[in-house]
């Protein structure tokens, strides 16, 4: 099961809101007895050159500090988060073929730039988003 800390729930939130383009940045954690804790998040720039109140991109070269930041820090990089402004927290088509396999992605809606809900998906073997249990801990 996925578990974020309250703290890295509140600082998604602090991130997020009231950012009128899709935000995105990448999750850290560590996993023991099965369960992935996050327990860190990397704000990054959204370089879509599309309408970036519906696209997010990340660039290339904050990959690479995102994987030097886990090496450095012992941490996993477990995935990917990013926001929707007008949908719900249910992937998009544009985000299930731009995912990778083996990381989760956490989608926050934020409808009128407030938090209203968020969810986390994996792609199984088919290559389709399943949703993620997670829980936050204080």
């Amino acid at each position: 099961m996925l578990c974020i800390t309250s703290s890295v729930f509140h600082q998604l939130l602090d991130e997020v809101e009231m950012v009128p383009e899709e935000s995105c940045g990448f999750l850290f954690g560590k996993t023991e007895n099965g369960d992935t804790k996050i327990c860190e998040i990397m704000p990054v720039s959204n370089v879509s050159p599309d309408n970036k109140e519906v696209r997010f991109l990340i660039d290339g070269k904050d990959f690479m500090r995102a994987e030097k930041l886990a090496d450095d820090n012992n941490l996993n990089l477990t995935g990917i988060y990013h926001t929707h402004l007008i949908n719900s927290a249910y992937p998009s088509e544009t985000d299930r073929v731009s995912a990778f396999p083996n990381f989760s992605y956490l989608i926050i809606a934020i409808p009128n730039l407030k938090y209203s809900d968020m969810k986390f998906w994996k792609l199984n073997k088919s290559n389709q988003f399943e949703e993620e249990a997670f829980r936050i801990l204080n």
